[in-house]
């Protein structure tokens, strides 16, 4: 049986040669993040540059009953 996180998340891998992984690990320890918070910043970052704006906010989680499922939604403030 597939969980609901499987069908609702993807993992995407690569293989970098050592001389690069060394070189982005050192930008993530600079930014204080995580690999995986860095990549996923990067695809963000790519995804909103042709697919969409960028959004600040907060993120939060809700729990909707009568689906029996949690959504994470962005809270925003509108500029005004």
């Amino acid at each position: 049986m597939v969980s609901d996180w499987e069908q609702e998340n993807k993992v995407v891998m690569t293989k970098l040669p050592r001389d690069e992984f060394v070189k982005f690990k050192d930008i993530c320890e600079k930014e204080d993040k995580t690999v995986n918070k860095k990549i996923r910043e990067l695809i963000n970052q790519e995804i909103n540059k042709t697919h969409g704006v960028s959004v600040n906010g907060t993120k939060k989680k809700f729990f909707i009953p009568s689906e029996n499922k949690i959504v994470e939604m962005m809270e925003v403030e509108e500029d005004g």
